[in-house]
């Protein structure tokens, strides 16, 4: 893998697709006022019930779950995944049996490039730990440059992270030549 060409890349996409983060909810409602509230001053119980039933209903699988669910269909084992991800079995035992555990968004990208997840399957199970992958962000267009090429390399991503002055996905250090 030439590293130079793929740093050149990598800064041709990111100029074109960085987008600063704009205008944001809290402005909304600060020029508008708070229209978050009902029309008599007080909500009804009884909508609120029927709302909450129905999201509850509709609740997806969580972060760990997610996970489990597309090791399995991946048909890889959770070794080779958290090997692969750079996360320690201890970590990757954490999320396993508390399904309700949020691990930080860099390793859950590093378990999506290791699992080969394409952008929409790593945006899906990034959003179940909290996270998103923004225009806004040099170091989620990093990630996202290599997952539309198909190039599930952690350390190269890693690498391509720390020289831009980013926070690598895992504990990565650079190898005595790359210093």
């Amino acid at each position: 893998m030439d590293r130079k060409k793929i740093t050149r890349e990598l800064d041709l996409y990111i100029k074109q697709n960085y987008r600063s983060e704009g205008f944001k909810l809290k402005d909304f409602f600060d020029a508008i006022g708070d229209g978050r509230t009902f029309a008599t001053g007080t909500p009804s119980t009884g909508g609120a019930k029927w709302a909450l039933s129905f999201l509850l209903d509709k609740m997806e699988l969580t972060f760990a779950e997610k996970l489990l669910e597309l090791i399995e269909e991946k048909g890889r084992k959770p070794a080779e995944v958290y090997t692969k991800a750079g996360i320690s079995r201890f970590s990757f035992s954490k999320i396993k049996t508390d399904k309700d555990y949020h691990p930080t968004k860099e390793t859950a990208l590093a378990l999506a490039v290791a699992l080969h997840l394409d952008l929409d399957e790593t945006s899906d199970l990034i959003k179940r730990a909290g996270f998103t992958l923004s225009h806004s962000s040099e170091s989620d267009l990093i990630v996202e440059f290599f997952i539309e090429r198909e190039v599930y390399n952690i350390d190269e991503i890693n690498y391509q992270l720390d020289y831009r002055g980013h926070k690598t996905l895992t504990n990565w250090r650079k190898s005595k030549d790359e210093q």
